[in-house]
């Protein structure tokens, strides 16, 4: 075929190639930066280790999954939902025994730190204008994902929601730079992540190979299609023999899930409400309007509103899944809530524009730089100071969060220490069934080398042992091995006790306190 007779491109689509990438790369973020951004999360991180840490239970999960796969006995059978990127990293992880769950909080925690980051840069980006408009933008964008939906609480427990969001915004920031690929890979790693973000996924990559004939394109977008599949389902089938195990627990939802509500979806969009600040979601809605007016008008201000639209499309479709019988977590609303959080942080830039605009422009234009300046400056204070009667109550109760996360971490601490003092962990299982209470299963399964699902909940007679503990302060004791003749016990903690039917090991601490 001559290239006279090729079939030719609408004239759109040409225009529309034209349009979309030359200007944005001229401009386009060097990538060093984002590289540079990425090593001073993960130094965040790491410092982060200096205050008392622990993974909570779905992390210990995938930790577990990790050192399993090492050893090609990889079982999936108990647990959370399996997460690819996730247990790729606890696998490369696993070869450094005793620190991987430390490894892996400092990727859980870079991940959030990277996303705080990244929502001021977008906040910062979208709102343009004077550097008072954008600084009081991404400081607001910030915080407000700080301080919303237990932000703090879940990404300092090894949650992978703070890495979620890093690759979402991160990618949005590439498509606004024309770097298409860029922008589709990380997606493809948040797929690993969460399937909700599949679809969107799927419709990007749609629309990159109709505006993008390279073929490097092709294969990524192919290449990424294959994979999504392949690391979501053939382990899950090995580990378990159920390609679809990781959706069949998803639904099985925790007592207190919006699932169970008399309308799911409704439920969890009340539940989603208050998780943004009254501020917030007014500057939002303020943002909203004057893009919209700015796009009839001058065709500007799309990509704030495609970032709105993101959010509450996320946000409905979270809530669509937990109509049809999923979990409806509230930590999986955070991309949502995020998004949002970034367009009030643009709203309030633009109230801060317009304010230094209108003194501008009655100062004169001699003294037009210096008004615009000042009164930028002065309008973030005031912001700021107003936000305070919405904000003040999150951030005072951090103090409540650190006594909380203090006192998860000394479970680890203590489980820790009572193993050695009974001679180690595979010491303390081999006297027979394992048993914890609910949620130390998979952290008690790490620290004696079993599969998760050989560490049960109810005590039983015969040789066992049995790790009783708090959950949390006012918890009571579970499991209860006491009322089970046979059992003593070998070591108390603060936090944790350990009960045998088995002596502890001749020459530990706890065999020579007992003899």
């Amino acid at each position: 075929m001559t290239a006279s007779t090729a079939p030719q491109s609408p004239a759109w689509l040409d225009t529309l190639r034209a349009r979309l990438t030359p200007a944005a790369r001229e401009t386009a973020t060097d990538g060093r930066v984002y590289a540079l951004l990425a090593a001073i999360s993960v130094a965040i991180a790491a410092l982060t280790l200096l205050y008392p840490s622990t993974p909570t239970y779905d992390p210990w999960a995938w930790i577990v999954w990790g050192r399993e796969i090492i050893n090609f006995d990889l079982t999936t059978t108990d647990g959370p939902s399996w997460k690819p990127l996730t247990v790729i990293f606890t696998t490369i992880f696993a070869p450094f025994g005793s620190i991987a769950p430390d490894l892996w909080l400092v990727v859980g925690r870079a991940g959030a730190v990277m996303a705080i980051i990244m929502s001021f840069r977008l906040a910062w980006r979208l709102t343009g204008g004077s550097i008072p408009a954008r600084a009081i933008a991404g400081v607001i964008a910030a915080m407000a994902l700080i301080i919303s939906s237990q932000f703090v609480r879940n990404m300092t427990l090894g949650n992978s929601e703070g890495l979620l969001v890093a690759f979402t915004l991160w990618g949005i920031e590439r498509h606004l730079d024309g770097k298409y690929r860029q922008a589709f890979v990380l997606g493809f790693l948040a797929a690993l992540l969460r399937p909700e973000i599949w679809p969107f996924l799927g419709v990007y990559g749609l629309w990159l190979l109709l505006i993008d004939r390279d073929k490097r394109t092709l294969w990524t977008v192919v290449v990424c299609g294959v994979l999504i599949p392949v690391l979501w389902l053939l382990p899950e089938w090995w580990g378990s023999g159920n390609f679809w195990r990781a959706a069949d627990r998803a639904q099985r939802p925790n007592p207190n899930s919006p699932a169970f509500a008399d309308f799911p979806f409704w439920q969890v969009i009340k539940n989603t409400w208050p998780l943004m600040l009254t501020p917030v979601k007014a500057a939002a809605a303020f943002a909203l309007a004057v893009a919209a007016w700015n796009w009839f008008r001058r065709r500007r201000d799309l990509a704030v509103i495609a970032v709105f639209v993101l959010a509450a499309l996320w946000i409905c479709e979270i809530a669509l899944m937990t109509q049809a019988g999923f979990s409806g977590n509230p930590r999986y609303i955070i991309l949502g809530t995020t998004l949002v959080a970034v367009v009030g942080g643009v709203g309030f830039g633009r109230a801060v524009q317009i304010a230094g605009d209108v003194v501008g422009r009655l100062g004169g234009e001699r003294r037009s730089s210096a008004l615009v300046l000042g009164t930028g400056v002065l309008a973030c204070a005031v912001l700021l100071t107003a936000t305070y009667h919405w904000a003040g109550p999150r951030f005072r109760s951090f103090g409540k969060l650190d006594t909380a996360l203090r006192y998860q971490a000394q479970l680890r601490i203590d489980l820790e220490k009572s193993l050695e003092r009974v001679g180690g962990g595979e010491y303390f299982a081999a006297c027979g069934h394992v048993v914890t209470g609910t949620y130390q299963v998979p952290m008690v399964a790490w620290y004696v080398k079993r599969h998760t699902k050989d560490v049960g909940l109810e005590v039983l007679p015969g040789p066992g042992s049995v790790v009783s503990s708090r959950s949390t302060r006012a918890a009571g004791w579970k499991p209860e091995p006491w009322t089970i003749p046979g059992y003593s016990k070998l070591v108390e903690q603060r936090s944790t006790h350990l009960h045998s039917t088995c002596p502890a090991k001749p020459g530990s601490d706890a065999a020579r306190a007992a003899g």
